[in-house]
């Protein structure tokens, strides 16, 4: 039997009150109707009160029949609708009525007759839990002709005339006006009144259920009263003591003691108060709770014996059918918690659940084929299927419970457990006859857990399930669906180089396709299975193993029936074989022509492939060949020939992701190789040469690849099956593609010079001397274009504002780039060409040289770094003649400029030369001239200094800022004699950032830019000036505006102060 039903016995959606509307006419009224559809659109809102409408009708008050009772069992399967369905909370009375009717008197009278009946429906006998319901009148008043100042003044007196009449309290009757556009703010209010009301009537039951006496020795009675308690708890939307009764109940159902004829029922309750638990946990975001009671679940009944009865088979398949509904009900919960914003993660999500209870249907299908397998039918064995579903007649005379079997009802009752054996035998026989395996609802599980797990990208879990649906495809006998989820998992462990787990799954589509007799799905296999690679991680006899398949393969190669593997994946009886047989004799007797793709697989031939290209010096000069090498490994015990080699070869471009035949036969290029022998367990290299030059169909790009190798005709005695073995390479793979390159000149390049880094001061001058390495040809005509780049490699132009250029070595010009012709170069001959740039600012950058021949055939490259940067570091201060830095200059004033710096190479100062400002008159040497006894030779990372005194004469009110002066070093390096001359500005600022930058504005544009200073020295400095240039000339007047306006918008001076000596 499938286990019992707990949303049948339970409401699916959260508990609500049920309220009964008495008094409206829905059809004839529209008014009426409104008030109805209203509290419907209400009941249906997010954030309505838990309230349930109906319209009251006789049908609504259901006689229910005293019932014969069985105190042994639990729950009663209508208790629960009793108290969502039957018996309402409240009723409510809708009347039509004014303060101001003419026959009051008539109205009042009617109006009693109608709660004095509604009384009597809901205290009659048979009805012990009814007492509670509570009555509520509504008043609709019309009020035509009347003024609200005079119907205020009825509202009172009238209303208490009425309350005294029906005998109701104030909160028990309400007025609302006949006008629909205020309607629904009345219904609004109504219904949070209802709600404060409708709690006293679950109030009442409950009451009644804990005054009943209960031995503490009866666990029945125990559940039963927690559970009911815990049921209307919930309704009252007390969760706190519905939480606390449901573990009670809980805590005592595990405590039952699990009798066999009864586990059916016991796991039936405790699957219903667990559920309850846990969605209640759920509802109040317990999530930790939640999961805890499952687990505690899972603990107390999982692990239970599942006994013996009505039969040991049905009694396991029961029992694991029972767990699968199990984890669905909390999948359904925990999907519905995730629906209303709980987070889940990768090992705690629904799709674990799912799995789970797709392993246990997995098993009770397995029982399910056991038990199916072990019956032997009998023509005098009676079926009845009526046992199997509750009579109607007999569920009017008999209570009927939540988890019992159908055919117990009346046995039951029988004194000291007496049953009756034809009535239990003719059941098990119904059992036994109806239940089959349930394979579709198996896979629909796994599907629903993988699309659980594809939200988190969960690719090892996908997969797993993948082959779990393909074990039970295969018991199915859906074998062609079974193959294509092997197929796919192959795939994806060949993709991520999971080779450890495809023996396995390569012996089950082995199986199949020996049952199909399919000739190249079975080839496919036994090619992986029959090479040694496929046992590294497996403790098996792997010669064994390797020979039994290496021996089928060569057999279908003759035309042999491959033997039967005998995995046990599809057990199969002698008269299955000799189908299977006729099968392949069909096939092998057409004569069969294969084709296998072993791209990627592990399988007995090991192929690799290179493209490489090759530069031949003859006397003609240097010729560019393609070199293709074909590496194939052979795994086999046995040697295997092949009729041809094939190597299709194609432009990159042109390559697609599934080459197809048409794909081949289009190829650019095609090379062969005939008699192919391989021997076994060895390696043999296969080469292709080509010059691509000299083909007849010519590529499109230089960018070409392997595309394709195919080992066609296998070659063995008595060879019956032919095709051809497939290895299709990807696209742009380094091993089998190459760029065709043009013929390189034989030229060598040496640069003159120790280091390609220079000092300002220095001759930027880089010699390069180009040899001919060539052993026999003469190179003339020779190109050389000498360019400036940002890259090593690729071109790319140097900006602007870094103000480097090459100077053209016949007009001596700045230029980015300039020719230089090479005539001729002799064998071993060279040629020294100078490269001369300029720039006046530290930079890393490259020198392209690039030569082409004169047939532009051949070409040669080769790319230099240079920097530039200063020579030394430098910082100058003002300071007095005692050595104290000064805040500012005073005229006619003896002070000192101090000039310090730090080399960064090592040099020879020959000389130093100060040019100051006309305004400061010097009073100390301005030059000093060394001889080459006293030149100053200095390390790297050496500090000197150089003073200067002076007399500043500054004309009186003068406030245009001016500069220091210079001062020129005259240095050179000690290995060279040639004299540098490197002249610093002596500014009163360091600047870091761009000093100078090209831009282009467009209108309502910003640009901003930011520059550190750091002062040299102290006091009133001059603020740097903003020099604005424009390209566009044509109008004179708008630079000199622009100019003056970003002078008047910065400061002339600044004053920086002295932090003293620290």
């Amino acid at each position: 039997m499938e286990p019992a039903d707990v949303t049948t016995f339970l409401p699916k959606d959260k508990l609500r009150h049920l309220v009964l509307l008495s008094g409206l006419d829905v059809v004839n009224n529209p008014f009426h109707k409104a008030i109805y559809s209203n509290f419907q659109t209400r009941s249906l809102a997010p954030d309505c009160c838990p309230l349930t409408y109906k319209i009251f009708t006789p049908e609504n008050i259901i006689e229910i029949p005293k019932l014969i009772k069985n105190q042994s069992r639990i729950l009663r399967f209508d208790w629960p609708l009793k108290y969502t369905h039957i018996y309402p909370a409240a009723i409510v009375l809708f009347y039509d009525l004014n303060w101001s009717t003419v026959n009051w008197e008539e109205k009042k009278r009617e109006l009693e007759t109608k709660i004095d009946a509604l009384r009597n429906v809901i205290q009659k006998d048979g009805k012990p839990y009814n007492k509670g319901t509570q009555i509520i009148l509504v008043i609709i008043q019309h009020n035509e002709g009347v003024t609200k100042e005079e119907n205020d003044k009825l509202c009172n007196p009238k209303a208490a005339e009425i309350l005294s009449l029906v005998k109701l309290k104030n909160n028990q009757l309400f007025v609302i006006p006949d006008t629909e556009t205020t309607l629904y703010n009345f219904i609004l209010r109504l219904e949070k009144q209802f709600y404060e009301l409708t709690p006293i009537f679950y109030q009442e039951c409950i009451r009644k259920i804990r005054s009943r006496n209960i031995p503490n020795n009866n666990s029945i009675l125990l559940i039963r009263q927690q559970f009911k308690l815990a049921f209307l708890s919930e309704l009252r939307q007390d969760n706190h003591t519905a939480m606390r009764n449901y573990k009670l109940a809980y805590q005592k159902c595990a405590e039952l003691d699990m009798v066999d004829r009864d586990a059916y029922e016991i796991l039936s309750v405790a699957s219903v108060i667990n559920y309850k638990i846990c969605q209640l946990s759920f509802q109040n975001n317990l999530i930790r709770e939640s999961f805890t009671q499952y687990v505690k679940h899972q603990n107390t009944f999982f692990n239970r014996k599942c006994g013996v009865y009505p039969d040991p088979y049905i009694a396991k398949i029961e029992f694991n059918l029972w767990k699968r509904e199990q984890c669905v009900l909390f999948a359904k919960l925990f999907e519905k918690a995730i629906s209303n914003g709980l987070l889940a993660i990768i090992h705690k999500n629904p799709g674990i659940y799912y799995q789970s209870a797709a392993e246990f249907q997995r098993c009770a299908n397995i029982y399910i084929k056991e038990m199916l397998a072990t019956i032997s039918y009998n023509e005098n064995n009676v079926v009845r299927e009526d046992v199997l579903s509750f009579n109607k007649d007999l569920s009017k005379t008999h209570t009927i419970y939540f988890g019992q079997r159908p055919w117990r009802v009346l046995t039951d009752l029988m004194p000291d457990n007496v049953f009756d054996n034809s009535h239990e035998k003719s059941a098990l026989l119904t059992l036994q006859s109806k239940i089959l395996p349930n394979y579709q609802q198996t896979i629909q599980l796994y599907n629903i857990a993988m699309k659980h797990f594809e939200k988190f990208q969960a690719h090892r879990f996908q997969t797993r399930i993948k082959s779990q649906i393909a074990d039970e495809l295969i018991s199915s006998g859906n074998y062609k669906q079974a193959q294509l989820y092997l197929y796919d998992i192959l795939m994806e462990y060949y993709k991520s180089r999971n080779f450890v787990l495809t023996q396995n799954l390569l012996v089950k589509f082995l199986e199949i396709a020996f049952l199909n007799a399919n000739l190249n799905d079975y080839i496919w296999a036994i090619s992986q299975l029959s090479s040694s690679r496929q046992y590294t991680f497996l403790t098996v006899n792997v010669s064994q193993h390797t020979n039994f398949y290496t021996h089928n393969l060569i057999s279908l190669f003759q035309g042999v029936i491959p033997a039967p593997l005998k995995s046990g994946v599809i057990p199969l009886i002698d008269s299955e074989l000799n189908s299977i047989f006729g099968k392949w004799q069909q096939t092998l007797s057409d004569k069969p022509i294969f084709k296998i793709n072993l791209t990627g697989l592990v399988c007995f031939l090991e192929v690799s492939v290179s493209l490489t290209q090759l530069s031949i010096e003859n006397e003609y000069g240097n010729e560019n060949c393609v070199l293709a090498r074909v590496n194939i490994f052979n795994d086999l015990n046995c040697d295997i020939s092949f009729g041809k080699l094939t190597l299709y070869i194609e432009d990159c471009c042109k390559v697609p992701s599934i080459v197809t035949n048409d794909v081949l036969e289009n190829a650019t290029l095609k090379l062969y190789k005939n008699d192919i022998i391989i021997e076994k367990n060895s390696r043999k290299s296969y080469f292709f040469y080509f010059n691509p030059e000299k083909l007849s169909t010519t590529f499109l790009t230089n960018n070409i690849q392997i595309e394709s190798l195919v080992l066609s005709g296998v070659s063995l005695t008595k060879t019956l099956v032919n095709g051809s073995f497939h290895w299709d390479f990807p696209i742009n793979d380094p091993s089998s593609s190459v760029v065709i390159k043009k013929r390189q000149l034989p030229l060598d390049t040496t640069i003159l010079v120790s280091s390609t880094i220079f000092y300002f001061g220095e001759k930027f001058l880089l010699p390069i001397n180009i040899c001919n390495s060539s052993k026999l040809k003469e190179l003339s005509k020779l190109e050389c274009t000498i360019s400036l780049s940002n890259q090593e490699i690729n071109q790319v132009d140097i900006k602007a504002d870094k103000k480097i250029y090459l100077l053209d070595p016949y007009t001596k010009t700045k230029v980015s780039s300039f020719v230089q012709i090479i005539e001729s170069l002799a064998i071993d001959g060279s040629f020294l060409l100078n490269v001369q740039f300029d720039t006046d600012k530290p930079n890393d950058f490259y020198i392209h040289l690039n030569i082409k021949s004169s047939d532009d055939n051949s070409s040669f490259f080769k790319s230099f770094k240079v920097s530039t940067i200063q020579p030394v570091k430098w910082n100058c201060t003002i300071v007095s003649l005692a050595n104290e830095i000064l805040n500012q200059i005073t005229n006619n004033t003896h002070s000192m400029i101090q000039f310090d710096f730090e080399t960064c190479t090592e040099m020879v100062i020959t000389s130093v030369l100060w040019n100051l400002n006309s305004y400061l008159t010097p009073t100390s040497q301005v030059c000093e001239n060394y001889t080459v006894e006293t030149y100053q030779s200095l390390e790297l990372s050496s500090i000197l200094s150089y003073l200067i005194t002076f007399i500043a004469s500054l004309p009186f009110g003068r406030d245009e800022s001016i500069n220091l002066g210079k001062i020129t070093l005259s240095w050179k390096r000690p290995s060279t004699t040639t004299i540098n001359n490197t002249t610093i500005d002596l500014e009163a600022f360091m600047f870091c950032g761009d000093k100078e930058q090209t831009l282009t504005l467009m209108p309502g544009e910003i640009f901003e830019n930011c520059l550190t200073l750091f002062a040299l020295t102290a006091g009133r400095l001059p603020y740097p000036k903003l020099n604005l240039s424009f390209v566009d000339e044509s109008n004179t007047e708008f630079p000199k505006i622009c100019q003056e306006l970003a002078l008047k918008s910065l400061p002339t001076r600044i004053f920086v102060m002295s932090t003293g000596k620290s």
